[in-house]
């Protein structure tokens, strides 16, 4: 039986405490500001982490905060850590080196790995056991066999390695780009009149943009290299579709929509 922290416990940290609690044999402690939070926590059988020097008892500790929140928590929490320590950042490029460096300072193995799994609600009343069930696990560090099979035990079904590079140069288009359309294409006056002309692709088109601003918007910008090459690309979509409504020319829509449905057909 292991100990294992989560520090942050709102949807994504909930979320592995309860899975784990749920599906595997563990001690599983909390540390987060909330105390609303830590207090529901004990109801799951989630133990509070009173003092930041327990960390260092842990087995594994997996930190589940915003991105900024995260570099700043290692910064001064990092003399603390022991054994393994993961983050679950939406972005690695900044995230990773920071916590890299002071590896070799401490006691503690880092690992980075982001759960592709989520809700458009947050927080730990809005966090499940059943989150992680077929969700692809992406990492940048080799995991161990007893790592995979303890992600396995809640419900990962695909592990994806990727350099921090690669991650953020495709969760711009696979995930971030997603909430930006999402977003915009819901800041439109026709939104609040929906009521009776919808069916299922206004639902589907809209889900995302129901967003935590505050995280979302430190993604966007932490990750803006590469989310700017997506959104030109996206414009530049737009703007062909725009271009065969202007001079009316069927041919070209034609062409353009079945290239975006065959490229559809290839994905799943």
């Amino acid at each position: 039986m292991k100990n294992i922290a989560i520090v942050g416990l709102g949807l994504m940290g909930g979320s592995f405490a309860k899975a784990f609690i749920k599906y595997t044999n563990n001690n599983i402690f909390a540390y987060d500001i909330d105390k609303k939070s830590l207090e529901d926590g004990k109801n799951f059988g989630i133990r509070e982490i009173l003092n930041l020097e327990d960390l260092s008892k842990m087995d594994l500790t997996i930190i589940c905060l915003n991105p900024n929140i995260i570099m700043d928590f290692v910064k001064e929490n990092h003399k603390y850590f022991k054994n393994t320590v993961m983050d679950i950042a939406g972005v690695k490029n900044e995230v990773y080196p920071l916590i890299k460096s002071f590896e070799s300072e401490g006691s503690f193995i880092y690992k980075s790995i982001h759960p592709m799994a989520g809700r458009e609600i947050y927080g730990f009343k809005s966090s499940i056991d059943d989150l992680y069930k077929d969700a692809s696990m992406i990492y940048v560090d080799e995991l161990n066999e007893e790592e995979v099979f303890l992600f396995k035990s809640i419900g990962f079904s695909k592990f994806v390695k990727a350099s921090c590079e690669v991650h953020d140069k495709m969760i711009s288009f696979t995930s971030q780009l997603c909430h930006v359309i999402s977003n915009a294409y819901i800041l439109n006056d026709k939104s609040l009149n929906y009521d009776g002309f919808a069916a299922g692709s206004l639902k589907d088109m809209t889900r995302v943009a129901k967003i935590d601003e505050k995280l979302w918007s430190e993604l966007f910008l932490e990750n803006r290299k590469f989310l700017l090459e997506d959104i030109d690309i996206l414009i530049d979509n737009l703007k062909n579709i725009k271009n065969c409504l202007i001079y009316n020319d069927r041919k070209s829509l034609e062409d353009i929509l079945l290239k975006g449905s065959n490229i559809r057909k290839k994905m799943w």
